[in-house]
């Protein structure tokens, strides 16, 4: 179900918008100047998000959407079409999932493809649908969302599921990045990919709830692999989305970005 306000605005799409993330990567592009789209399963919390970026001034409107499914992405990028023009997609939805799977054997096929589809192919999805009328205007931002984890973890399974399909993913969307962006720089479009180590979100927030939930131990544990020394936020990334989404940006493009306290480095 689409909610749209009249707005002459270019839009930004962003999935996985409902929260975490998603929701500051929103606000953070309202602040910009763009009307965002958001688009995310639950149609009551993206309402809920929606309504606090309102309350604010923003510019937005909501889709509940699975992103996995190519009629809804398909039906989500022509509400935005009817609107207006495209200036930016967020691929943000995905996920490792609830159940922490530690050995290869564990991996059943339906969790495999589930966390490669809801990664990765989501991500083909959106830019597959907004793509062309990037095209034809001659400029597009997208910014497609990695992990860390795409260059492996070690040690026990912790605020992550399935690690193994979702290292597979990110990794894969690393590569799907740089080929999209040499294939459409030349049409004005960049395409470039985060790649974000531990980052805590709002209070309750699912990814916060699972760092906080784990004992002392562990979570000091987790931070000696981080030479900044804690967990990033939510809206440390969404400014570095802000950047890459604009016109600044323009010479950047094909990159994988750590957004990690030097993890990748250090």
């Amino acid at each position: 179900m689409a909610s749209t306000p009249g707005n002459t605005a270019p839009w930004a799409i962003v999935t996985g918008a409902a929260g975490g993330i998603g929701l500051a990567t929103c606000r953070q592009l309202v602040g910009q100047g763009l009307a965002v789209f958001m688009v995310d399963l639950s149609q009551d919390a993206l309402d809920a998000a929606a309504e606090g970026i309102r309350r604010g001034g923003g510019k937005v409107a909501v889709f509940a959407a699975d992103a996995t499914q190519p009629g809804q992405v398909a039906a989500a990028v022509a509400a935005v079409e009817s609107q207006g023009r495209i200036d930016v997609l967020v691929n943000l939805a995905g996920g490792s999932g609830t159940t922490p799977i530690r050995t290869i054997e564990d991996m059943t096929d339906e969790i495999w493809n589930h966390v490669i589809t809801l990664n990765l192919t989501s991500a083909f999805l959106f830019c597959r649908a907004v793509v062309p009328g990037m095209r034809a205007r001659g400029y597009g931002r997208i910014i497609n969302f990695s992990s860390t984890a795409a260059y492996g973890r070690k040690g026990p399974v912790t605020t992550q599921g399935a690690r193994l399909a979702y290292a597979a993913a990110k990794s894969a969307l690393i590569g799907f990045t740089a080929q999209l962006a040499k294939d459409e720089v030349k049409n004005g479009i960049t395409v470039n990919a985060l790649v974000p180590s531990l980052i805590l979100a709002e209070p309750g927030s699912r990814i916060r709830e699972r760092f906080t939930s784990l004992p002392a131990e562990a979570q000091q544990a987790m931070m000696q692999h981080y030479p900044i020394g804690r967990a990033g936020e939510a809206e440390e990334v969404a400014a570095t989305v802000g950047f890459l989404a604009s016109g600044a940006a323009s010479y950047i493009s094909g990159v994988a970005l750590p957004v990690d306290g030097a993890m990748l480095g250090g």
